[in-house]
């Protein structure tokens, strides 16, 4: 399968309580990963609460024309006065796009709406059915989060997570029919945290188990507590 040099950037965006304190970090990474689109990307922000997946709406979807210089009679064109003049309206149009999509994610990182829970898992399907719908783009996932889970089904505050529980959970998810489908995915975690070093890790561990077996890519360089670098 071809794929087009396109890419399709899903943030998933944790405002539970327990986040409050990271929401300008999640700003400043959010204007990071803006930066690097370009014509032809997309991107979608999707909420992580209680339960994502019954989440009605997805606060920004942006999907990015491409540019392609046309001439009065509409045909494509390679006329390089035409390609400038058009270029520099696409640019401006693609300027004005990315900053409303900022100005849009800094609402909803400051809202004041209350969410008590974190159902990252669930949010992760809806991520998987977004990146099959762009079965041709490079997919990127960011997850601004705490990576905490705390569910209805696990809490990550009070599991154990040792190798066994790991497997456990990671079997269960999947007898269920509930592991996404990543594959080639490339991931970035931008706000981990947990009470202690040991829990932190213990958490991170799961998160490469958990994603490995689905298929994606997150590098332990790529998972913390803020951007180091965003290499798209």
């Amino acid at each position: 399968k071809k794929t087009s040099p396109f890419k399709i950037i899903v943030v998933l965006c944790d405002l539970s309580e327990s986040t409050k304190n990271m929401r300008n970090i999640y700003l400043e990474s959010f204007k990071e990963i803006i930066s690097s689109i370009g014509h032809g990307d997309a991107i979608y922000v999707v909420k992580i609460t209680e339960s994502s997946i019954e989440e009605p709406e997805i606060p920004i979807k942006e999907v990015f024309p491409e540019f392609i210089p046309k001439d009065k009679f509409g045909n494509p064109t390679d006329n390089p006065l035409i390609v400038k003049r058009e270029r520099k309206k696409a640019d401006e149009k693609l300027r004005r796009k990315k900053e409303k999509c900022i100005e849009d994610a800094e609402r909803l990182f400051f809202s004041r709406e209350r969410i008590l829970r974190t159902d990252i898992l669930s949010s992760l399907l809806v991520a998987e059915k977004i990146f099959k719908n762009f079965p041709e783009k490079k997919p990127i996932l960011v997850i601004l989060s705490d990576m905490v889970e705390d569910s209805s089904d696990y809490n990550f505050k009070k599991e154990k997570l040792t190798k066994e529980r790991i497997r456990e959970i990671i079997e269960n998810e999947k007898s269920k029919g509930r592991l996404p489908d990543l594959r080639g995915v490339k991931i970035y975690v931008i706000g981990a945290q947990a009470r202690d070093k040991e829990k932190f890790f213990s958490i991170q561990n799961f998160w490469m188990n958990y994603f490995k077996e689905c298929g994606a890519i997150l590098e332990k360089k790529n998972y913390g507590s803020a951007l180091i670098k965003f290499e798209e």
